[in-house]
């Protein structure tokens, strides 16, 4: 009996911007199905950014009804404004997948870094590089959050899968 290969759910969190990914693992190479950015209005509210989140996230989940999210955990930011924001607006993706009944696994940036690049402490133009290498991605613009969101995924199908 062959195991059921989950769809993967790529989340970079943020509070201004958050990178999503959509994953499947394939014997051949790790497909990207598709992938994005929730950007909101720094000119609203927390509360009306973290419902813009919130409803683009479910429209998300709802579209690719993936199983599993892998989310990158948070180091500890200078800023503690922008640390305390992100910190919620990470509490809030948790929320919002554990009521979809997501199985959710979290992937510190290092860890991340050292499973795409072989470096844990790679730069994020190493990166970009070595996600693009792998899965084959023309050098169309893509903002970083979506990038990293992609590198989250792959970490995912390396670590789990």
């Amino acid at each position: 009996m062959k195991k059921h290969k989950p769809i993967i759910l790529g989340i970079d969190p943020g509070y201004d911007r958050i990178g999503w990914a959509i994953g499947l693992p394939s014997q051949d190479k790790p497909q990207i199905l598709d992938f994005g950015c929730i950007q909101t209005n720094k000119n609203s509210s927390l509360v009306e950014r973290y419902q813009l989140t919130e409803s683009r996230l479910t429209e998300i989940i709802t579209k690719h009804q993936p199983q599993e999210l892998a989310i990158e955990t948070l180091f500890f930011s200078v800023n503690k404004k922008t640390a305390l924001q992100v910190s919620e607006a990470r509490g809030m993706i948790l929320g919002c997948c554990a009521r979809h009944q997501l199985d959710i696994f979290e992937y510190h940036p290092n860890q991340i870094k050292l499973a795409v690049t072989g470096d844990g402490h790679a730069d994020k133009t190493g990166v970009e590089k070595m996600i693009r290498l792998q899965l084959k991605i023309p050098h169309k613009k893509i903002i970083d959050d979506a990038i990293d969101a992609m590198a989250i995924v792959l970490t995912h199908m390396v670590t789990r899968i």
